[in-house]
């Protein structure tokens, strides 16, 4: 496969093949720097996604294998090279990614209208709640340094 640059409208038609491949998809969002339009030659593919989860446990099932398919279905379906594709599962990441995700990703596809947006009112935060988040950071960085004599 090679490594082309669709655009957002053309993975959101293609995306609307996404729940024959994937049934147990409800959210498909591109992020980061594709999503952001600061795209470089060593920009990868940044998908964060949410399950139904009960329909994904019974999809793979029988199937180990399919708890791993999801990159390669995206890369055939998107026509990206499937190593260059990330994936984020939105109910299992930080907040800090869950953030920057809500604040800049794009959506591709939902199973519900309106579904990324409730995700975005829940999880965005406010420039108290990332200074402190950062601070934190900071502190356990400085702890990390110190307790390693640097």
């Amino acid at each position: 496969m090679q490594n082309n640059t669709p655009s957002i409208s053309e993975l959101q038609e293609l995306a609307l093949q996404l729940p024959e491949k994937i049934p147990y998809l409800k959210v498909l969002v591109l992020f980061g720097s594709r999503a952001t339009g600061n795209i470089n030659a060593k920009s990868d593919w940044d998908f964060a996604v949410l399950y139904d989860q009960e329909q994904r446990e019974a999809y793979v099932k029988d199937n180990v294998v399919r708890w791993f398919e999801l990159p390669m279905q995206i890369g055939e379906l998107f026509k990206i090279n499937s190593d260059l594709i990330d994936i984020v599962e939105l109910n299992h990441c930080s907040e800090l990614i869950a953030h920057f995700i809500a604040r800049d990703g794009k959506v591709l596809y939902e199973d519900e209208v309106e579904q990324f947006e409730k995700f975005k009112q829940r999880v965005l935060l406010s420039k108290s709640e990332l200074k402190k988040i950062e601070n934190a950071k900071r502190k356990n960085i400085e702890q990390f340094l110190q307790k390693w004599g640097v």
